[in-house]
């Protein structure tokens, strides 16, 4: 009788504890096997899991191409994390630029180092993030194996889902992946408006993993709920995505966290600029807009508040310093999409 009752209390413990608790922590030793592997979209989780692409890509039809996007009901849960800043030494994990050289030219082109703040420093503060998209971009601190601390930003594209960088979970020289990550919408001034949610696992497309190239370097972060039971995007809101096969000339819109002018200010707040974009090929766009590293994994976002592609960092194209990410073709649209279920 007492073993039966033991296990019951255990049984409903288990049951009224949120399960966020237990899932803090869950992350790390990524690993998988390669040999699973057939396209550079295969989808691959946090445990090593590999979905692949041709099972998944013809799923996505009833979305039509675009997938629209939702205002929270902007209840907020406020919490202070000027912790965060005091300890943290923002740790650039953006990859070194890409050299790009157009020319037929035997000898390997010069490198030149980009300042990622190109010319005059165009970023301006979001003053209230609390209004929509701004709601949706979030703070993300991330954990790793050796103990560091980094940053990057996200997107909020679904109730419990984040859209950010590969580089932000994973490198693939070392395969480390982070240990931990905790997401806020829409800091501003250190006040996470919406709340914290632990990451519980990840998606990354398999050739980011094996090879890090830059057309696949995004991740689909999965949230836990908040400690009051809430959703992310429920209450922040989700920016929609869509398709896009072309983006040259239009204008983009990019927020983010940027490492540089938080720690001038002392305070985590959100900063963006708007510009066009001024080149591109099948996956990646480039551009001439501001950003700093913090803001790896911020969202290319349309005048529809749809986001077209998303911020890697730097490139050197024929020694000229741009910034670019990989652009919401259809491979990266159906890998989102079905990350979204």
């Amino acid at each position: 009788m007492k073993k039966n009752t033991f296990k019951f209390f255990f049984m409903l413990i288990f049951l009224l504890v949120p399960m966020h608790v237990f899932a803090e922590g869950s992350l790390g030793n990524f690993s998988f096997d390669a040999s699973q592997v057939s396209h550079p979209y295969d989808m691959i989780n946090s445990k090593g899991e590999v979905i692949k692409y041709e099972e998944y890509s013809n799923d996505n039809a009833q979305f039509n191409d675009e997938i629209p996007s939702v205002e929270g009901t902007g209840e907020i849960s406020p919490v202070q994390i000027d912790s965060l800043i005091e300890n943290h030494s923002y740790i650039d994990i953006t990859p070194p630029p890409v050299i790009i050289n157009d020319d037929s030219i035997a000898s390997a082109p010069i490198l030149i180092t980009p300042r990622i703040v190109i010319g005059d420093d165009s970023r301006e503060k979001v003053e209230n993030t609390k209004e929509f998209p701004y709601s949706a971009i979030t703070y993300i601190e991330l954990e790793w194996p050796d103990g560091t601390s980094g940053s990057c930003t996200g997107t909020l594209i679904g109730k419990n889902k984040v859209l950010t960088n590969g580089h932000c979970v994973i490198d693939p020289k070392t395969k480390d992946s982070i240990t931990s990550a905790k997401v806020y919408p829409g800091v501003n001034n250190s006040v996470g408006l919406f709340g914290s949610y632990n990451v519980n696992d990840y998606a990354v497309a398999a050739n980011w993993a094996t090879t890090g190239s830059s057309s696949e370097d995004f991740a689909v972060l999965v949230l836990d709920v908040s400690k009051d039971n809430k959703q992310a995007g429920d209450v922040a809101g989700t920016l929609g995505i869509r398709q896009v096969n072309t983006l040259l000339n239009q204008n983009i819109d990019i927020f983010g966290y940027p490492g540089d002018l938080m720690q001038a200010s002392g305070e985590i707040s959100q900063f963006g600029m708007g510009g066009y974009i001024t080149r591109e090929d099948a996956s990646v766009a480039f551009y001439t807009i501001d950003t700093a590293p913090g803001q790896s994994g911020s969202a290319l976002i349309n005048r529809d508040n749809q986001i077209v592609g998303v911020h890697r960092g730097s490139f050197v194209i024929n020694g000229n310093p741009m910034n670019g990410g990989p652009k919401m073709n259809t491979y990266m649209f159906n890998f989102v999409s079905k990350a979204l279920e």
